[in-house]
């Protein structure tokens, strides 16, 4: 019933697709009737979902993601997020499962400032801004600064970081807090701006709190205190003072070419970039309006050939494969149950193995 509902599609809908009158389906959700294990097969594929995850996970005990307010405000949200939600949650379980480990946050408190809270995060991942440039100067393009990040988040703190198809208009990530927390990050959207939302919702996970990001770093006048103090951390970690003002060097940043090269040692987009130039005094208000008028009127480029290789590490998160396909090479997994609980094609899974 959750995952048809999670779905956003009807009891006729999927009586349709699985060519069951509406009264057999009924029937088989409310667990009057068996269902075959071919229906059972369609199923899954409907969802788009493991068949291990009808026999192993409890949806009953599943909350639905909180209602934002950035969220089309009368509308529910889309079944890419619940789908993406039913997934890590299912991936998370596994990990905590196959390694008995949890997710060990830092004890930190989050009553300061964003930028107090930003500093002593920042201290905690160890960042290191030369190992930055040496990536953004690597001719070796699956290395980048979201990749350096997550990395460091999925070491330190043992927090999965997915990335998914989420299609939404209202929706760039959500974070789940729990025993395993676990962030996802839409795949659709470009790596500056997957990494602010990675960071946005590091600081849900801080305050021990579920969350949802738009990446709406100043359109939003009247943001909720708590998504603008998520926004603000994000910046302030991603772009400290004293590391952007070494980089700019007292030089005017009066081009796109030349502010694209400021944003680009950081990971981050050009806008949040000019806007943390304006919170520092790099810039000032004029400045920042004819960069911003210069940023709104160039369109954003589209994406390239898809790898698929990479697609399936991200969406199943480099933390939790490493740790499934180990299982499999110690026997605990069958390559059955691999394939079944990553949901990758056996060409790509071969080769991770």
């Amino acid at each position: 019933l959750f995952m048809r509902k999670s779905s956003g599609m009807s009891e006729d809908e999927i009586a349709k697709k699985l060519k069951l009158s509406r009264s057999e389906y009924l029937s088989i959700e409310s667990g009057d009737e068996k269902i075959s294990q071919n229906d059972l097969i369609h199923l899954a594929d409907i969802y788009k979902r493991p068949l291990i995850a009808f026999y192993s996970v409890d949806t009953s005990q599943t909350t639905e993601l909180p209602h934002d307010y950035r969220l089309n405000r009368d509308k529910k949200i889309s079944s890419e997020v619940f789908l993406a939600k039913r997934k890590a949650l299912y991936l998370a379980e596994e990990l905590r499962e196959i390694t008995g480990r949890k997710t060990t946050l830092p004890e930190i408190n989050t009553n300061v400032s964003a930028i107090v809270l930003a500093n002593k995060v920042r201290s905690l991942l160890e960042i290191d801004f030369e190992t930055l440039t040496d990536i953004v100067e690597s001719k070796d393009k699956q290395e980048t600064i979201l990749s350096y990040y997550k990395s460091l988040i999925e070491e330190k703190f043992f927090i999965p970081v997915l990335e998914h198809p989420l299609k939404s208009n209202g929706v760039r990530a959500f974070s789940v807090f729990g025993e395993v927390s676990v962030m996802v990050l839409n795949e659709s959207d470009s790596n500056e701006v997957r990494l602010f939302s990675l960071f946005h919702e590091f600081c849900h996970l801080l305050k021990r709190q579920d969350g949802i990001c738009t990446v709406d770093f100043e359109k939003d006048k009247d943001n909720q205190p708590e998504e603008k103090y998520c926004d603000e951390f994000a910046a302030f970690l991603l772009l400290p003072e004293q590391q952007l003002r070494s980089v700019v060097k007292g030089f005017p940043i009066t081009t796109l070419k030349q502010l694209g090269e400021v944003s680009k040692r950081f990971g981050v987009s050009k806008s949040v970039a000019i806007i943390q130039m304006k919170a520092f005094g790099i810039i000032n208000q004029s400045q920042y309006r004819q960069l911003k008028s210069k940023l709104e009127s160039v369109q954003s480029k589209g994406f390239g050939r898809r790898n698929w290789e990479q697609t399936y590490i991200k969406r199943t998160s480099r933390l939790v494969l490493s740790h499934l396909i180990d299982s499999y090479k110690r026997g605990d997994l069958t390559y059955t149950s691999l394939s079944t609980i990553t949901g990758i094609k056996d060409k790509y899974l071969q080769k991770f193995i």
